[in-house]
Parts: structure tokens; sequence; C-alpha cells
């Protein structure tokens, strides 16, 4: 059919076809533009949220906050738009009626369908420069009331600016609460190496590095100290020996002759013959008892002697129990034994003046007091060695363990200086983290702030009328342009000369007009009248058609004609 339509067939189709065309054109018109004009009204409030740079320069207070602008935006539109938020607002300002029975979802649902945040970018940045451009944002909400939606876009400006504030500044807390809790667990771990190190000193002070040079003048001035020891204790020993001989020969009979010595022995003698022959109580023995006591009494030393010699013993004894109590080197033991040393000199002083006034007979007590004292001294000089021999052994075990000491020591030190640094470390960084916390509480650093808030709607922001009524006149021409064409399709007619040469093959050879004065009303062009005349006519043009085509197309074959 497309290579049989042309300009005038439509023409004569319009005029032919009119009610068809007129009438749904018409109805679709008005039922269209009706439908447009009852559409609801529905306004939009729209504001602008400013995105203001840090008031203090970042060279000098640094904020820890470092996510973008836009990705803050996205974050804080997903907390808004959570179904609770989005269920509260609509409850506060009684957006959905109760007749409608919507349920929370799809209550949520229509909130954010009807909410829009679209961010602002600044122009003229490139598409992969690494600095957010976004500088605003505008929040626009659309209700079928304008007084909702000033009031609901206003408010979720509200909540953007209160969940900016409160993110920011929380993420700041947290920042600083984080460092915060870091600095304290270095410190303590710090505090708690100390400990360590100081509990390992004094479990090896000996051997600490620093008293290495001390242990070593220790160790050449005891051995020294032993040395004159020894050499002290053999020239004692020596002197034993003498004494011992010497009163060996006293007790021999090389004292005074006939003197007190010399008669005790024999008297002894005399007693020992007795007690073989009488008893204990026997009148003989006791008198023999008696002389011997006397005699004794005659050579036994002088009162000054028995008084130094008890000072000996006492000083003797006090040396003793401080060595026993006090630590070695303590200045209190070195003032007792030279209280020892004079006490002893005295008592043999004592006894060269005792000897040089008295006879003979009182040698053998003299030599034994001798010998008890260099005895005393024998003994005070064996503990010295000792006490060297102990010591150097000291000295040595902690000069041996130094180098093991300083190892561990150095580990623990190092261990505890690594801790320490991190420790500086993490408090500049919280000091920091308290600077920006701070500069985020007073509202210093990048914020979101109100450019324009959302005003009372004037006018609908939808359905645009004028727009939705131009498309339902076209659509309406559309369909009734259809309606015609198919009510003229469908009906097998003659359309005009065009389609009569296109049907034949050939060019009529004249155009009846229709001279009828009487023409048939419309409505019978849907009757069965109108379709017998229009018949005839077709036939009539046919029969004028024919010739003419015979003569015109004699290259027409005959079967065609």
């Amino acid at each position: 059919m497309g290579d049989e339509f042309s300009l005038e067939d439509a023409l004569i189709i319009l005029r032919r076809r009119l009610l068809f065309f007129l009438v749904p054109t018409a109805a679709l018109a008005v039922l269209g533009l009706a439908v447009v004009m009852l559409l609801p009204s529905r306004y939009t409030a729209e504001g602008v949220i400013l995105i203001e740079s840090a008031q203090i320069p970042t060279e000098m207070v640094r904020s820890t906050i470092n996510t973008y602008a836009q990705e803050r935006i996205e974050v804080i539109k997903q907390r808004v738009m959570t179904r609770e938020k989005l269920l509260q607002v609509a409850e506060k300002y009684e957006i959905f009626s109760k007749r409608l029975n919507l349920t929370p979802g799809e209550r949520a649902k229509k909130m954010r369908a009807r909410l829009i945040i679209e961010p602002k970018k600044l122009e003229g940045l490139g598409q992969y420069n690494q600095r957010d451009n976004t500088i605003s944002f505008t929040v626009a909400y659309t209700d079928p009331s304008p007084d909702r939606a000033f009031q609901v876009a206003n408010e979720f400006m509200t909540m953007f600016l209160s969940e900016d504030v409160r993110t920011r500044t929380a993420s700041a807390s947290n920042t600083t609460e984080f460092f915060t809790q870091e600095a304290s667990r270095l410190a303590a771990e710090v505090e708690k190496l100390e400990g360590e190190i100081s509990a390992y000193k004094e479990a090896n002070t000996g051997s600490l590095p620093d008293y290495i040079d001390m242990n070593m003048q220790m160790l050449e001035r005891t051995n020294d100290d032993l040395t004159a020891a020894q050499a002290a204790l053999n020239a004692t020993d020596e002197q034993i020996r003498s004494s011992q001989t010497l009163l060996a020969s006293v007790f021999s009979g090389a004292g005074e002759q006939g003197g007190p010595a010399q008669k005790i022995a024999e008297l002894k003698t005399q007693l020992a013959q007795l007690k073989s022959q009488y008893q204990e109580a026997h009148p003989e023995i006791r008198a023999m008892r008696s002389q011997i006591a006397s005699l004794e009494a005659q050579i036994a030393p002088s009162k000054e002697y028995q008084r130094l010699d008890a000072a000996r013993r006492a000083a003797d004894i006090a040396l003793g129990e401080a060595r026993n109590t006090l630590p070695d080197g303590d200045p209190a033991i070195a003032e007792k034994k030279a209280a020892l040393t004079a006490a002893e000199d005295a008592v043999v002083a004592q006894l060269s003046r005792d000897a040089a006034s008295s006879s003979g007979d009182i040698m053998s007590t003299q030599i034994q007091a001798q010998i008890s004292i260099l005895q005393s001294r024998r003994r005070s000089l064996e503990e010295q060695v000792t006490a060297d021999q102990t010591k150097i052994s000291d000295l040595r075990t902690r000069i041996d363990g130094t180098p093991a000491v300083e190892s561990a020591l150095s580990a623990l030190q190092q261990n505890r200086d690594n801790i320490y640094k991190q420790y500086q470390e993490v408090l500049t960084k919280q000091q920091a983290a308290q600077l920006s916390e701070n500069l985020e509480d007073n509202q210093k650093a990048e914020k979101f702030s109100i450019l324009e808030s959302a005003q009372l709607p004037e006018k609908p922001s939808s359905p645009e009328r004028a727009k939705l009524g131009v498309l339902a006149l076209f659509f309406a021409l559309g369909c009734g342009a259809a309606a015609a064409a198919g009510a003229e399709f469908l009906t097998a007619t003659i359309r005009g000369r065009s389609h009569v040469s296109k049907v034949l093959g050939a060019e009529p050879i004249a155009i009846i007009p229709d001279f009828r004065r009487d023409k048939a009303p419309p409505m019978k062009w849907f009757g069965r009248r109108g379709a017998p005349a229009a018949a005839a006519a077709a036939a009539a043009a046919a029969v004028v058609a024919i010739p003419m085509a015979m003569e015109s197309a004699p290259a027409i074959d005959q079967g065609a004609a």
C-alpha cells in the first residue's frame, strides 16, 4: 500500500472518513486534557548546603577527617535515609494518611523516592584531579502539600547538618580516645620494662658492666690481703710452736730449782700415789690438794693481767658476732678487729711486766696465756683467709658473669627504648588528635552550612500541564488518523485518479466530477446506500479509463488488456 499512497489519497481519505478522524480525536483530546488537568499537583522545596573549607590552615592544625566531601555526603545520606529516620519524619509531619493503609516499608520507599540529594561540583577541574571538587549539594523534597514539602526539606537539611557535626566530632573523639588508650598501654609497658630492668640490676648488682673496673680493683686488693693474712697465719703458727716447746721445757723442770712450779709437780705425783691407796676423803689426800692449791695461787697471774685477758676475750667474742651479723667490708668489723688486736697487745705487755717482777715459777702460766693469745689470733687470721678466699671467688664469679649480664641488660634496655620511642610518637599523635578534636568541637574545620534554606513553593513543580496537554493533543490526532486510515483500508474503494492509474496501469481519458446537487448526508456513508453509489462511480471511471489505457499503452500484452 505504501507505493499506492499519495497526498491526494490522504485528502480523499480525510474527506471521505472525516468522522472517523474527528470523533476519536475530539474524544481523546477532551479525555487527555481532562486527565492532565485532574492530575494532582506536587510541590518541591529545595535548599542548598555549602561545604565550607577549614577556617584554620591545615599546615597549622591538621584534621583527622580525611574523607572527601562527596564520600561524606553519601555516608550521611545513607544514615539519614534509614528506615527508622524516614518513618520518624513521616510520623512527625503526618505525610501519609492512615486511610492509605501503607506498610512501614512502603512508606519508607515513598519517602526515599521523594527525597533527592544532588551534589554540585566545581567546573574546570580535570577528571583525574585528586582533589574533591564538590562545593555544595542540594536537598529537595517533593510532596502534594507545599507546606509539608517546605517543612520536610528543612528537616532533612537540619538532619544533614547535625549528622555531619556528630560524625566529624565522633570520628575526632574516637581518634583521640584511640591514641590515649595506646599511649596508656605503651606507658604501662615502658613502666613494666623499667621495673624488669631495675629488678635485673638488683639481682646482678655485682656483675653490672658499670662495676667491672671496681670489681677488678677489689679482686687485686683482696688477693693482696689474702697473701698478707696467709703470711701472718704462718708466722702465728711458728710462734705457737715455739711457745709450746718452751712450755714443755718449763714443765720438764727447766724452771727455778725448788721453785713453786717444781714443788707442784712433785706434789701432784705424790697425790696420784695417795689416790691409789686411800679414798678421796682421806685426810692426807685433802691436805695434799690444799697444799697444791696454795702453790698454784702463788704462781697465778696478777689481777691486772686477768682484767686485760677478760677484755681480750670480750673483744674476741664481739668480733665474731660482728662477722656473723654484718656484711663484709663493714667499718664496724674493722673497728672490732682493731680493738681485739689492741687487747692482745695489752695482755702481752702485762705478761712481760709480770715476768720481769716475778720468779721464773710463773713462766708456765705466762707461756700458756701467750699460747692462748696466739691461738685466738690464729683463729682470726683463719677467718680472714677464708673470708678473702670467698670474696675472691665471688669477685671472679661477678667478673666472669659480666658479659652475659651486659648482653641481657642491653636487650632489656633496647626493648625499653623502642617501646619508649613508640610511646613518644603516639603521644605526639595524641596531642595532634586532641587539637583536631578541639578544631571539630569549635567547628573551625571543614563543615556543612546552609547556603539557601528551603522556601515555601509558590507553584507546583509537577505535573507540567502545558507539555502534557500538547502531548495529549498529538496523541488524539494520531489516534484519529489511525482510525480514519483503518476504516479506509478495511473497505475496498477507489480513492482517485492516481489510485485508478495504479490499479489499471494506464492514465484515465477524462475525470468526470460529481455534479449531484443533493449530496448524500455524511452519515449515509456508514450505511448500505453509500457503498453502492461509490461502487457505481468506480465502475464508470473504470469504463472510461479502459479505452484510453489500450490506446496509450500498446506495449501491454494482450493478456494484460
